[in-house]
Formats: C-alpha cells, sequence, structure tokens
C-alpha cells in the first residue's frame, strides 16, 4: 500500500467529522511534514516566519515553511493574506444647487510581495451625517465586492460603490454626505485590513461594514 493511501485511510473518519465542523477563525485539517509525519490541527497565524498551528488540545506548535509538503504550503498561500494597501476616492456630480451624487472608489493591491491566492470580500459603506442634529448613519446599502489578488506585485483591483443622492452642507437640514468605511475579510470572515477618512469611524467599522451571511 503506498504512501497517500494509508494517510487517506488513517484519516477518513476523522476527515468526515471535520466536514460536519465549522471553525469560526480557521480549519482543522490534516498537516505532512516533508519527512512524511502526519497531525492534525488549524493554522493560526505567522510568527517571526514561522507557521503557528494549533492542535485539538489547544496546545500551539510552530513549524518551517519549508518544512511543511508542497500541499501545506500551497494551502497556506490561501489564508495568510498580504498586507494591502488601499485607497478610496470621492467622486461627486452636482444634481441642484443643494444636493449632490456621491459614490466612492477603491484601489486595492498588495503592500508586498508575498503570495496570497485566496478570495478576499471587500465591504465599502458611505455614511451621512444629519445636519441638524450630527448623527451618523449608513447612506443606503453596503457595496460587496469578492476578488482575488492579481499575482503580479502592485497591479491593482478596483471596484465602485452605489451612487448615493446628499444634500450640500450648505443646507440647514437633512443628511449629507460624510465618509466612508471599508473593510476587507479573509475567507474565515476575519478583518484583513480598514479603511476610513475619520479615525472615529474605525472603532466600529468591523460591525458596521460587515459581509452578507454566507448561504451555505
Amino acid at each position: 500500500m503506498n504512501h497517500i493511501s494509508s494517510r487517506a485511510l488513517l484519516f477518513l473518519p476523522l476527515v468526515f467529522v471535520l466536514l460536519a465542523v465549522q471553525s469560526v477563525s480557521a480549519e482543522f485539517r490534516i498537516w505532512e511534514s516533508t519527512d512524511g509525519t502526519i497531525w492534525e490541527g488549524e493554522f493560526v497565524t505567522m510568527n517571526g516566519g514561522r507557521v503557528v498551528i494549533r492542535d485539538q488540545a489547544g496546545k500551539k506548535n510552530e513549524y518551517k515553511p519549508d518544512a511543511l509538503c508542497e500541499a501545506d504550503r500551497d494551502y497556506l498561500e490561501k489564508v495568510i493574506p498580504p498586507a494591502l494597501s488601499i485607497d478610496v476616492s470621492r467622486s461627486t456630480d452636482s444634481i441642484s444647487g443643494s444636493s449632490e451624487r456621491v459614490k466612492c472608489i477603491a484601489t486595492i493591491k498588495k503592500a508586498n510581495t508575498a503570495k496570497y491566492s485566496g478570495e478576499l470580500t471587500a465591504v465599502l459603506v458611505m455614511l451621512a451625517e444629519e445636519l441638524k442634529t450630527g448623527a451618523y448613519s449608513k447612506a443606503g446599502s453596503a457595496t460587496e465586492f469578492k476578488f482575488t489578488l492579481p499575482e503580479k506585485h502592485g497591479v491593482p483591483v478596483q471596484f465602485k460603490s452605489d451612487t448615493q443622492k446628499f444634500l450640500k452642507r450648505s443646507n440647514n437640514s437633512g443628511r449629507a454626505y460624510s465618509g466612508y468605511i471599508l473593510v476587507v475579510w479573509d475567507r474565515f470572515g476575519n478583518p484583513v485590513a480598514v479603511k476610513s477618512n475619520r479615525d472615529s469611524f474605525l472603532e466600529k467599522a468591523t460591525k458596521i461594514a460587515r459581509p452578507k451571511p454566507s448561504l451555505k
């Protein structure tokens, strides 16, 4: 019996159990080192260039990436997002002397040369300010954009929000454009990057700009 079939038979019951259990931050899977050692665990983070994997008992162990098999290194390219560079600009068209149409354009690219082939979800929300009270609220629906990063470093991904109508700040009442929140999420529902035009929006950014729940 060859090495691959032995591994499959050994962990087959365990695989079916893992398929029925969803982890919020990551997922339990079977790992293999280059010397053939096999174990079960979930990816936690990178620490000083080492991969941190937690076993079912909660113990964390660290491994050099090149000590893991090729399949595991391919998996890590899908679960470790790189640092992101994000820019959000505003496009405004006047409708009349008192109102305007506004949309936001987001540009996202890798800030380093790290490989990453996983899918990301960007959620962009525009915020409105009530001119009489100064209260903030969402302006329309959030724009959700699923994407993968280009392999080539520095190549951007761009998307636009829906256009929303606002009153200009010269009015005494009504809702005026106040800013935006953009949050990028990984495949496990963890925030990867947050961007806003105001520091005061950042505290609640991940609560306001969340992706829609999966229908799985």
